[in-house]
């Protein structure tokens, strides 16, 4: 367990690595997607020797099953990258890039008709993720917004 004062000389020396430390662990994260209410479990854990964080996102709703892996990672401090696989297949994966600023994480993932920015930033305890859906000549839309509420890992191990 870190001291307060080691954090905050990690938040000092690495403000990237500090924030995604800030995700590890598990999350209940209901929410919207397009409007629609969803129910969503979250864990993220440290991989490759703390290069890169992977939140595995499961949703809780049989009727409408989504699964995803966001794999992130931080450079120069500030920089970040990322890669984002779901349940829709390899097609629909691709590659993000962003910035951690204030404590907040934000990455665009780019995809042939639009860009979905992701921020996700603290609050309070907890995480408020945000994602929203750019398109040329378009106002931006809100695709999504989730909760994350730490709760207990209960033992279980990360899926992928």
């Amino acid at each position: 367990m870190l001291t307060p004062l080691a954090v905050l000389a990690l938040i000092a020396a690495d403000p990237a690595h500090a924030a995604l430390t800030g995700l590890a662990g598990c999350w209940e994260a209901p929410g919207a997607v397009m409007g629609k209410p969803v129910r969503t479990r979250v864990r993220g854990s440290w991989r490759l020797g703390e290069r890169y964080l992977m939140l595995e996102m499961h949703g809780l709703d049989p009727g409408d099953p989504y699964d995803a892996a966001v794999v992130m990672g931080h450079h120069d401090q500030t920089k970040l990258s990322g890669w984002w696989m779901d349940s829709f297949g390899a097609g629909y994966s691709t590659a993000g890039n962003g910035m951690v600023e204030s404590g907040a994480l934000r990455i665009d993932y780019r995809y042939p008709e639009s860009t979905y920015r992701n921020v996700l930033t603290p609050e309070g305890q907890g995480w408020r993720w945000t994602i929203v859906e750019q398109k040329p000549g378009t106002p931006d839309k809100p695709f999504a917004a989730y909760t994350l509420t730490r709760s207990p890992c209960n033992g279980s191990e990360a899926t992928f």
